[in-house]
Formats: structure tokens, C-alpha cells, sequence
């Protein structure tokens, strides 16, 4: 058996490899809790059966959390205690630890398993949306990650419900934001930030592909290095968005953006890329436009 350093030798490399924008996304990810049970063995040959929870969660894996040491490609059983429903899986690595314990990206074995319960639709529908959201309806319960163009978006920005044709229910129904009870904040979060439009360089906005609108929404910009800001857009198309921030952020830059951004709420992170940067009118305050991109390597491979 392998000793201690050597196996967290070999999390260590594999951590450093989701750092890489390098494969397919094969679904979104939702940041969304639901308490599971996970039986297996651990690093060191030891049977456990652990409740615990899962943090983040795509069609095809998850994030999950686990006070116990796991090797990359460790078969475990997950149960999901909300749904009743479970799947085998395989750790992919771990992507980092907290004070409950090490967080693992997992993959499931079935790629037809639901254990979400939550209908997740094709990535190439995302390419006609301005913004994702985790929605419920309010009549069956149905989940499902619903996307938005811009009209859409300010609708439920503004009530916080849309009316959207229910499967389940065979009719036009209230959909209403998943709630995420407990979802743990990460480091470097600032306090919202209420933007203003900004002016755009006449060649910047030739180039666009897609006419951005103006829209107000609260978006969380992720960044590895810099941590969670919380602020609002100035605009917004199916491509991507505008926003302010006193942060300086590289053009070039990849970053993970949540549009629309709930605390309280299920959100749903994205790639994009940093396309333009400038200087605002205000002194210290930036301009930044985002193209939101498909091919970024994450937990799982998903």
C-alpha cells in the first residue's frame, strides 16, 4: 500500500490539473446542497459509511465534501438522502479542503443516473442564453436548469418567478428560485456593488457578435486568485456581459461568473474570459466586458 506523502503527493498533481482550461464542459454546475451518504473505502484501505453533503452539483458528478482521505479514481456508492436515489461514482481528485474536511470532484458511472432529481438541459442551448438559473415549479416540485435570454432575466430580477411550461404538469406554471439553505461562502467575498453603465469604445462594441442590452442584474465574479466580488451588470447579450469593478482583472483572464447571483439561492457558475478592460469616467473604478467561453477543465470532467 501506497504510504501517506505518496498518496497526497498524487492529490496534489491532480489538483493542479483542473487549474487548466483544456476539456469540455458536458453540463452546468449548480452550487446547491443536498445532504448525502457515502459508502466506501478510504486512502488507507478502511470501510466507512459517512453522511455528509454534496456542495455543487452537475448532470454527470458532483462536489462533495469528506473529512477522510480518497485517492483519484476510488469507486464510491453515493446516496442522496433528498431523493431517495443513488449512483456509484468515481473520485476524480480532490480540489481543495475546509474546516469540515477535503472537497472532491466525483463522476458517475451511469451517465443516465439523475440523482439530483433536477433536469439539466444540453450545453448548446446555453449558447442562446443570457443568464442560468436553478428553477423549481411551484405545483410538482420539478428542478430544473432553466435558461434565459435577456427579457426573461429582467422579469424575474424584478418578481422573482417566471411562468414556464411544466412537463410534469402538462400546463404553464410558476417557477420560482431554488432556495440553497446553507451554501458555504468563499473567501474574498465583497459586499455588492451597485454599477452604472458605462460608455464603450466604438471598435469594442463593432466587434460584438451579439447586441448587449442594457440590463441590472447582480452577478458574482469568481476568480481563483482574487477571490468572489459581487456586483451588478451594465449589460448583458447571449455572448457574454459588462461590468464595473475597482479590481484589476487581466485581459485574457479566464473567471467564473454566476448571472443572475442570489446568496440565498442556487446558483449556476459559468466560464468566461476578460475581453476588454478600461478606465472609467470614475477614478479608481474599471469597465470590464466578458465573453462567456465553453471549453474550461473542472470537477468533474462534466
Amino acid at each position: 500500500m501506497a504510504g501517506k506523502s505518496e498518496i497526497y503527493r498524487k492529490l496534489e498533481t491532480v489538483e493542479k490539473s483542473y487549474a487548466e482550461p483544456c476539456s469540455k464542459r458536458r453540463s452546468d454546475r449548480v452550487s446547491v446542497e443536498f445532504p448525502i451518504e457515502v459508502v466506501g473505502s478510504d486512502a488507507m484501505g478502511v470501510d466507512f459509511l459517512d453522511k455528509t453533503r454534496a456542495v455543487l452539483v452537475s448532470k454527470h458528478g458532483g462536489k462533495i465534501v469528506l473529512d477522510r482521505v480518497l485517492p483519484p479514481e476510488q469507486e464510491i456508492t453515493v446516496l442522496c438522502t433528498s431523493t431517495g436515489k443513488e449512483a456509484v461514482a468515481r473520485v476524480v481528485g480532490r480540489v481543495g479542503e475546509g474546516a469540515e474536511g477535503h472537497y472532491y470532484g466525483i463522476a458517475f458511472l451511469d451517465l443516465e443516473v439523475n440523482l439530483w432529481d433536477i433536469e439539466f438541459a444540453g450545453l448548446s442551448e446555453s449558447e442562446k442564453a443570457a443568464a442560468r438559473v436553478l428553477l423549481e415549479c411551484a405545483v410538482c416540485h420539478a428542478r430544473k436548469v432553466t435558461y434565459l435570454d435577456v427579457p426573461e432575466a429582467e422579469v424575474l430580477e424584478a418578481n422573482q418567478r417566471l411562468s414556464i411550461f411544466c412537463k410534469r404538469c402538462s400546463n404553464a406554471t410558476t417557477w420560482l428560485p431554488v432556495p440553497a439553505s446553507a451554501i458555504p461562502q468563499e473567501p474574498g467575498v465583497e459586499q455588492q456593488i451597485v454599477a452604472k453603465k458605462s460608455s464603450q469604445p466604438t471598435q469594442a462594441i463593432e466587434q460584438r457578435k451579439e447586441k448587449r442590452l442594457r440590463l441590472c442584474v447582480v452577478v458574482c465574479i469568481r476568480d481563483v486568485q482574487l477571490g468572489d466580488e459581487i456586483t451588478k451588470t451594465v449589460d448583458v447579450s447571449r455572448a457574454g456581459f459588462g461590468f464595473k469593478s475597482r479590481r484589476r482583472y487581466r485581459v485574457g483572464s479566464v473567471l467564473q461568473a454566476a448571472l443572475p447571483y442570489a446568496p440565498d439561492q442556487a446558483n449556476i457558475f459559468t466560464p468566461g474570459r476578460i475581453v476588454h478592460a478600461e478606465e472609467s469616467a470614475e477614478k479608481g473604478v474599471f469597465s470590464y466586458g466578458v465573453a462567456t467561453i465553453a471549453a474550461f477543465r473542472e470537477w468533474p470532467a462534466s
